[in-house]
């Protein structure tokens, strides 16, 4: 089978199966996460914008009241939830995953009346996908400077809105979104790199009311695709699709920043605590990182986030203790001596550091302090939780995360839709 028919044939065997209890608990601290960074994003800028673009009356709601089409409900709220670039990352499939499928397992879930059960295993299907497509183009497709949030994610969010409409033509509805798949790096540090989520999103519902509509593409167009974009077409992508699910691998963040300065400040804000006042710092990351979060000057917090120096900066002026957005926007207008520390910052490259982990080292009068931290570090699901409520009580009010997840575990589709409209 080619990339196209083995998605196809997942979708068909795994649309009514039993799903396993970890990724469907996953999936459930992924929808938290999702109400906590979108509810966040209240009076964004970006959020806002697209929001008000989307606006209107229609069958899906959008978040913070409102409705519109499906379609562009998925465009919006993927948008929303991406804004604050503070949701789950998964490592292997290089990109953003829960900000796309979600949008559209719930858009479409709510048009066409689908269940909690329904949304969970539509948005749970949809990752899984969108993670597999992922690492199938591999990593040549993301450093040539497409982003695999919203090319992969426009697939997964096609395999989400297929299950969340019951549509039984996913064959058609995956060669459709295969030819909207589109969203560069370039993007990154603007009010658009959120848009590229809530763009795959769109698209993978798009895809699906073409193809109930009796519209479909080639089905070798995954295969064109991957040639023309720089895929790899790794084929052990698809090994035990359907018995191991990928995506239990995802990790979430703590910070508001790019995933990919998320070890950094972990390392460096325990060195800290060691040596508070030091006169150099280099930081060692994986060479991927270089042209992603290594902004050598930034001009506003969205460009912060993109900074492993100007996260420094942030990092040295707290005493170590974590990145929000209220420390991002104190960096400006910026100060000589933030500058000052993003001078003496020296970022290196280092192969044998691994995509997920960054090693620094703090020097000052002789001393030497160095620490490195890795994300792949197991983490209980109990911990997992107690850290994303934790996170919920420091971007919202007090109990509101609290509160969310107990509309997830009631599995209550009507208390999951007032939560996102309130």
């Amino acid at each position: 089978m080619n990339a196209l028919e083995t998605l196809a044939a997942f979708y068909e065997t795994q649309r009514e199966a039993e799903l396993p209890r970890s990724a469907t608990d996953v999936m459930r601290l992924c929808l938290l996460d999702w109400l906590i960074v979108s509810r966040a994003a209240k009076g964004d800028a970006v959020a806002e914008s697209a929001l008000a673009y989307a606006g209107g009356q229609g069958e899906a709601s959008l978040f913070f009241g409102g409705g519109a089409t499906a379609r562009m409900a998925a465009l919006a709220n993927g948008t929303v939830s991406h804004a604050l670039d503070y949701d789950d990352t998964h490592f292997a499939h290089i990109g953003h995953v829960s900000t796309v499928v979600i949008p559209a397992a719930v858009a479409v879930g709510e048009a066409r009346g689908a269940s909690f059960e329904t949304i969970l295993r539509a948005a749970l299907m949809g990752a899984e996908a969108a993670t597999r497509f992922g690492v199938w183009l591999g990593r040549d497709h993301y450093q040539i400077g497409y982003h695999q949030t919203a090319t992969a994610g426009a697939i997964g969010a096609a395999v989400a809105a297929s299950v969340a409409a019951g549509h039984s033509d996913a064959r058609a509805a995956l060669s459709n979104a295969a030819g909207f798949a589109a969203g560069l790096k370039a993007q990154f540090g603007t009010g658009m790199k959120p848009v590229n989520a809530g763009m795959a999103a769109a698209n993978g519902v798009e895809a699906v009311l073409m193809a109930e509509a009796g519209l479909s593409g080639s089905e070798a167009v995954f295969e064109a695709l991957a040639e023309t974009h720089h895929g790899i077409k790794d084929n052990a992508a698809w090994d035990g699709i359907g018995e191991t699910w990928l995506f239990e691998a995802v990790t979430h963040k703590f910070y508001p920043c790019c995933h990919g300065t998320h070890a950094m400040i972990e390392a460096l804000s325990e060195a800290l605590q060691r040596m508070p006042a030091p006169e150099r710092i280099t930081v060692r990351t994986h060479p991927r990182w270089m042209s992603v979060c290594n902004k050598p000057s930034v001009k506003d917090a969205l460009e912060a986030k993109f900074s492993y120096r100007a996260l420094a900066a942030l990092l040295l002026q707290n005493g170590g203790t974590g990145v929000d957005e209220v420390g991002l926007q104190s960096l400006f207008p910026m100060t000589d001596a933030a500058r000052a520390v993003m001078a003496q910052v020296e970022v290196i490259a280092v192969e044998s550091v691994s995509e997920e982990a960054s090693r620094v080292t703090l020097e000052a009068g002789g001393q030497v302090v160095q620490v490195e931290h890795d994300l792949r570090a197991p983490m209980s699901f109990e911990t997992r939780l107690e850290k994303l409520l934790a996170k919920g009580e420091g971007v919202l009010s007090k109990g509101e995360a609290a509160r969310y997840w107990d509309v997830v575990q009631s599995a209550d589709v009507t208390a999951l839709l007032s939560v996102i409209t309130e």
